[in-house]
């Protein structure tokens, strides 16, 4: 058996309701490798590797454990100024009273048997006239392990400021997924942190493609987001693939450059004031609908393509979905077609239509869009 064989912990954590498994699961890696007197140094991120977790987790977990008096930790720090590995100290047993102070307290002034010091009851003598003796001119040692921890802790704040990455990420994907509504927000929060940058990067470009995917296979109940993120789902997607034989400006239906066009229409106004359905209000939308029920698409100028980033995947079904179709039937607009799964709206929804308006109006090209050569 390779490793150590015993984890050296108080019995008293085994059973403390406040404790969360990861800081039980945490005292037990420290209490793996503790000297006779409690203490050891461990890294943070290696913890993290032992248990198969994200660095916050473990960073949270001693800090609760600090709190609840089951562990002492003290910073150290390299010669040359860089974080090092800290100390920790399990604490096997709880602060109790100094027996000798008890003795002390019971014994005779005259007992021979007591140290020296203040005898009890009896008040300390004033001190003497002299000075203490000056500080030595070299600075404190910063490797001393009885010092007291640094208020600003550079790995805590950049704990701090990675959890924060992870939350600002899901709070702005989570809503497009199509059950998120009835999803449990820990439990996606919990995968999102097992993930790296670049990991949730791809998780969230490919949310489109996979619930397009899904829907080609078949099914009808799609997994919750935590699922879909902690499977790396978009991983076993086929690699996106270029049309071949369509120009580099063709947009499919219901895309971002296909939908900002859309979008772009209807904000503008009727074309033909005098119609008297939508599609005569709006002939161009009109076309791209029915082009669309056909599965075509539709080449447009440059101006349309810029303006991907102006636009978001909105799952069919989802509030966000609702919200849009309700938006479109207060307006007049005219609603699309079915799209599947998905179709991408401005970002924002519909109260943030004012700054899409106003992308649309940045671009400086005429942006005419043209009719593919395939069709």
């Amino acid at each position: 058996m390779s490793g150590p064989r015993l984890s050296i912990i108080p019995a008293r954590a085994a059973t403390d309701r406040a404790l969360k498994p990861r800081d039980l699961q945490v005292l037990c890696v420290l209490g793996r490798h503790t000297n006779d007197d409690g203490w050891c140094r461990k890294s943070q991120v290696k913890m993290a590797d032992e248990m198969s977790c994200a660095r916050s987790t473990v960073f949270e977990a001693i800090e609760r454990l600090v709190k609840a008096g089951y562990l002492e930790r003290y910073e150290q720090e390299e010669q040359n100024g860089r974080d090092s590995p800290h100390v920790y100290r399990v604490i096997l047993d709880p602060k109790h009273v100094d027996p000798a102070s008890v003795l002390e307290a019971d014994s005779e002034p005259d007992d021979p048997c007591r140290q020296a010091g203040t005898p009890a009851g009896i008040s300390a003598p004033p001190a003497g006239p002299e000075p203490a003796p000056p500080a030595g001119p070299g600075p404190a040692p910063k490797n001393d392990p009885l010092r007291t921890t640094h208020q600003n802790d550079p790995e805590k704040e950049r704990a701090r400021e990675e959890e924060k990455a992870v939350e600002r990420w899901l709070k702005k994907t989570h809503p497009g997924w199509p059950s998120f509504v009835s999803d449990s927000m820990p439990k996606a929060l919990a995968a999102a942190r097992m993930l790296t940058v670049e990991e949730r990067e791809a998780a969230a470009e490919r949310i489109g493609d996979y619930l397009t995917n899904a829907k080609v296979g078949g099914r009808t109940v799609i997994c919750t987001f935590a699922v879909y993120l902690s499977e790396k789902r978009w991983e076993k997607l086929p690699p996106k693939a270029e049309v071949v034989g369509r120009p580099d400006d063709y947009a499919p239906p219901f895309g971002p450059v296909w939908m900002g066009f859309i979008a772009a229409q209807l904000v503008a106004g009727p074309e033909n004031a005098a119609g008297s359905t939508p599609g005569e209000k709006w002939p161009k939308v009109d076309a791209l609908y029915r082009k669309a029920r056909l599965g075509q698409g539709h080449s447009f100028g440059d101006r349309w393509h810029a303006l991907k980033g102006a636009m978001e995947v909105v799952p069919v079904g989802t509030p966000l979905w609702n919200e849009w179709r309700a938006w479109f039937a207060r307006q007049g607009w005219p609603w699309l077609p079915d799209p599947g799964r998905v179709a991408y709206f401005p970002v924002g929804g519909p109260e943030a239509l004012a700054e899409f308006e106003q992308a649309v109006r940045g671009k400086n090209d005429d942006g005419g869009e043209r009719q593919a050569a395939a069709e």
